[in-house]
């Protein structure tokens, strides 16, 4: 019985990824090799304090050089996807990204990690906007929200599967670690190369405005545009408290070790697996808008749900209904930013996009701790929702125009 049905169930898995552009599984392939060697960024604290003995502050500062890195990149990459062809372009940041990483294994001067960490931040940031490029603009409008979420559940599963990777591999040292990455970098690289090098030498779909960029309309005049990252800037600083402040009030409120932090983030990610597909293929029928304000509601409105006793269901529940708005609003929030930036300097869009998820490690933290120390865990928690609600009023009607062009 199980053996007759095998088939056909493994057709309708398989169907809503069938389809889609060559250059989306190109780029969900690269994704996935390039996450699945290890998140070596975050095993950076631990290898300067244990290798260099550094203070807290010093780690502090190295580590915002990266971020500063990353940050800036987000939104280089999308002026160089405007001027260069992507695939290239894409080849190109992930073998320097390889190399760079690679770098981090060596003994070197502390100093030295200091342009080291900004560069890596550089190539690793501007090598967003332009995947995000070669997964959604060869899709039409119908398959974005598809592609999206096929994108977004190769990264989760490729980083699940680095956190078994990389822990197994700091055991022998955190080196090894960096080494990991590094090679898996180049070999996405290889491979992005080899792929399109295989497809055929088509132009880019973008061709058209890459010798004229400059004279599209700018998102920088995008009064709707920039209203709507204004809002996006607000929501993802909530979204950050998930990484800092709710680990400190599951300690100090419930009285929970280390180890649950790590179940609810694999709930996490099991959950963006299964489900981020099957809700990016209907964000359209359910209407752009009412998905951006849903998801942004439940985004802020799950913390609550901390302040509503000491048993281990509330932060179990708080993490289901943030994953829910986390699913939602990732191919919700990418369609908006591909869609208002048709005909436009699209790159500098997509720029600023990534730049505005990415930026949000140089405030959110300081910003989430600074609140929690004054003001405690169950203020913190009323005032996400607060700013989730305030994200929902002024991105309303910019998101209306957005979507009406």
């Amino acid at each position: 019985m199980l053996a007759a049905i095998a088939p056909t169930l493994g057709r309708k898995l398989l169907s809503p990824f069938r389809g889609l552009p060559a250059s989306v599984y190109i780029q969900i392939a690269a994704t996935l090799i390039n996450t699945m060697g290890g998140i070596a960024k975050l095993f950076l604290p631990l290898f300067f304090l244990e290798r260099y003995q550094l203070p807290y502050t010093q780690i502090g500062l190295l580590m915002s050089c990266y971020g500063l890195g990353m940050f800036a990149g987000s939104y280089l990459g999308g002026v160089l996807s405007d001027r260069f062809d992507s695939r290239h372009l894409a080849c190109t940041l992930l073998l320097a990204s390889g190399v760079l990483t690679l770098s981090l294994a060596l003994s070197l001067p502390v100093w030295v990690y200091v342009p080291l960490l900004v560069a890596c931040g550089l190539a690793d940031g501007s090598f967003r906007p332009c995947n995000m490029r070669l997964v959604l603009e060869p899709c039409s409008p119908t398959q974005r929200p598809t592609a999206q979420g096929l994108y977004r559940m190769s990264f989760n599963l490729g980083t699940s599967l680095a956190g078994i990777t990389g822990g197994l591999l700091a055991a022998y040292g955190y080196q090894w670690v960096f080494v990991a990455q590094g090679c898996a970098s180049l070999l996405a690289g290889l491979w992005v190369w080899a792929a399109y090098r295989r497809l055929g030498g088509s132009a880019p779909l973008h061709v058209a405005s890459m010798q004229h960029s400059e004279g599209l309309a700018s998102p920088w005049r995008d009064a709707d545009f920039l209203r709507f990252m204004l809002g996006l800037l607000l929501i993802v600083a909530v979204f950050d408290q998930m990484y800092g402040t709710m680990g400190l009030y599951l300690r100090e409120h419930y009285q929970l070790g280390p180890q649950w932090i790590g179940y609810l983030f694999t709930l996490n990610g099991l959950m963006v697996v299964g489900l981020q597909v099957w809700v990016a293929r209907r964000i359209t029928r359910w209407g752009i808008v009412r998905c951006s304000h849903l998801a942004v509601l439940l985004l802020g409105g799950s913390y609550l749900l901390l302040n509503l006793g000491t048993h281990i269901v509330w932060p179990m529940l708080a993490m289901v209904v943030l994953t829910l708005g986390e699913v939602l609003l990732s191919p919700t929030w990418s369609t908006v930013a591909m869609q208002c930036s048709e005909g436009r300097q699209r790159g500098r869009y997509l720029g600023i996009y990534s730049a505005g998820w990415g930026g949000r490690t140089l405030y959110a933290p300081a910003a989430g701790t600074w609140f929690y120390g004054h003001f405690g865990g169950a203020m913190l928690w009323w005032a996400c929702a607060g700013i989730a609600v305030l994200t929902v009023l002024i991105q309303h009607r910019p998101l209306q125009r957005l979507l009406a062009r």
